[in-house]
């Protein structure tokens, strides 16, 4: 369904490590570490302990280290750690979580938070991997071919159109697109393309908070296209739909933008081609 992480096998009783660095003795007298996503097996519950086996070897390891996904509160514990390493910016945690989460709780409620935060994790990553070693390149390719392809975020729409995450993934799969397509390079089918993309965006979506995404992006697009082939269409566009938000809008940063957009229009300032 994703693409993994973590190489992940469902045992019968699963636990996955929640923290870094945890010291593991096992019954082979060999010292292991285990760190955030590590899967174990739980074979027995010993009060505040857990005897777990990981690789071929067992050993006891406390339970708050770890959490038991066949319990009762596992698919709320694993969320919550997950979730908290994402508002962290614990991104390389998080994503390991998420991932795991999304594997094995794939009918929860939260699987479209889970998702999307996961995809979100994929781009921070991306942002902030600036190894230049060849392990690194590999990485960070690896993540960009995560995040690029856009399938968690197309999941979303797909699975979850009723979710409100939904609009949130479709708004960054058109992002998306206008990463890989830029610079335009004047280029008006693309351009046009990605404004079809919004007024599709906008069609969908009603809410007022991302109807006014869509509406911010149409003015802007639309006053683009005007400054590229001069067409007076698409510079009354950029008006009608700067002013629309100005009336349904009034006193946030979204009319504040379109004053300023329409005021350029007016002098004649550009903002594609300087």
């Amino acid at each position: 369904m994703i693409p993994a992480l973590v190489f992940l096998v469902i045992s019968i009783n699963p636990g996955v490590v929640i923290i870094d660095n945890v010291w593991f003795y096992g019954n082979d007298h060999k010292m292991r570490i285990l760190n955030t996503g590590d899967m174990v097996d739980i074979l027995d519950d010993l009060d505040e302990r857990y005897t777990v086996r990981y690789d071929t070897t067992s050993s006891e390891i406390d339970k708050n280290v770890l959490v038991d996904m066949n319990s009762e509160i596992g698919e709320h514990e694993l969320f919550v750690f997950a979730r908290g390493y994402f508002d962290e910016g614990e991104y390389e945690k998080a994503a390991r979580l998420l991932d795991i989460f999304a594997r094995y709780f794939d009918g929860s409620n939260y699987l479209a938070e889970a998702l999307y935060c996961l995809a979100q994790s994929f781009e921070a990553l991306i942002e902030k991997n600036d190894n230049d070693s060849i392990p690194g390149i590999a990485q960070n390719e690896s993540l960009k071919q995560k995040y690029y392809n856009g399938d968690i975020y197309r999941m979303i729409v797909r699975d979850f159109p009723d979710d409100p995450f939904a609009s949130k993934a479709q708004y960054r799969l058109i992002n998306i697109f206008r990463i890989e397509h830029l610079p335009w390079r004047d280029s008006v089918q693309i351009i046009q393309q990605e404004l079809s993309m919004w007024e599709d965006f906008c069609t969908a979506y009603q809410a007022p908070d991302e109807r006014v995404l869509g509406l911010s992006e149409i003015g802007y697009l639309s006053r683009v296209l005007y400054e590229i082939t001069d067409t007076v269409d698409y510079r009354d566009m950029a008006i009608q739909t700067f002013g629309e938000i100005i009336s349904d809008y009034p006193n946030t940063i979204y009319s504040a933008y379109a004053k300023v957009n329409l005021y350029e229009l007016t002098s004649d300032k550009k903002i594609y081609k300087y």
